[in-house]
């Protein structure tokens, strides 16, 4: 008797057939994944869809921002060259554009010109002003601070300008010139205790790094101020 062929269709058993391959086999992935993602579908689809209107939100916004800063930027150059009618010009940079450096900027010309004016203490309410917008990491601070503590020290408001070239003091790269500030102020105060200690930090910050004495006509004079007060 001869044996069933395996090509007759009568032993052709036709084996139920699995789901068909989605775009995630396509892809190597672990099963164990895939069938993660295949049970939270719904959950996942609304995390990428929140995700793509966020960075869409802040992509918009970048944009805006960049839009109004070069705005501002232009018309602060427009103040700076209106001559007499810069005031008004930086007034309205100021208020319109108050978010931006260009903002930052116009009040500190503002003030400059309440300085040059001889409205010291509209210039110091200003500066003031200005300097507390401002974060520790500003490039802008130090300016403000030695403008601010310089307008104290003329109305002789001496502990004031301390306080300010104390804050100076701890902004990398202005640790030497707070310490000279700080002596002129207490030697202008009477008090030469305090002066000469400032005096003798700056020597010490402002030494040579390879410890030889070098022609330095700033150094000269802080040494023999130091060695006045002394005597």
């Amino acid at each position: 008797m001869a044996e069933p062929s395996a090509f007759d269709r009568e032993n052709i058993k036709l084996q139920p057939l699995g789901p068909p391959p989605g775009l995630l086999d396509q892809f190597n992935l672990p099963p164990a994944f895939v069938a993660f993602v295949r049970r939270n579908r719904r959950p996942l689809s609304i995390v990428a869809v929140f995700g793509l209107a966020l960075a869409l939100g802040i992509s918009g916004y970048t944009t805006y921002r960049d839009h109004r800063a070069g705005k501002a930027a232009t018309a602060l150059d427009a103040a700076l060259a209106a001559g007499a009618g810069s005031r008004s010009q930086l007034e309205q940079v100021a208020s319109e554009f108050a978010a931006t450096p260009s903002a930052v900027w116009a009040r500190i010309e503002l003030a400059r010109l309440d300085e040059r004016e001889g409205q010291r203490a509209a210039a110091i309410a200003r500066y003031e002003a200005v300097n507390s917008g401002l974060g520790s990491g500003s490039l802008v601070k130090p300016l403000v601070l030695i403008k601010l503590a310089g307008l104290f020290e003329q109305d002789k408001q001496w502990d004031r300008a301390l306080a300010l070239y104390n804050e100076l003091a701890a902004i990398e790269g202005f640790a030497a010139e707070a310490s000279r500030a700080q002596g002129r102020v207490n030697e202008q105060a009477g008090r030469k205790a305090e002066a000469a200690a400032a005096y003798a930090k700056f020597l010490e910050l402002t030494a040579p790094a390879d410890g030889q004495a070098k022609a330095d006509p700033e150094r000269d004079m802080i040494r023999f101020k130091l060695n006045q007060l002394k005597k």
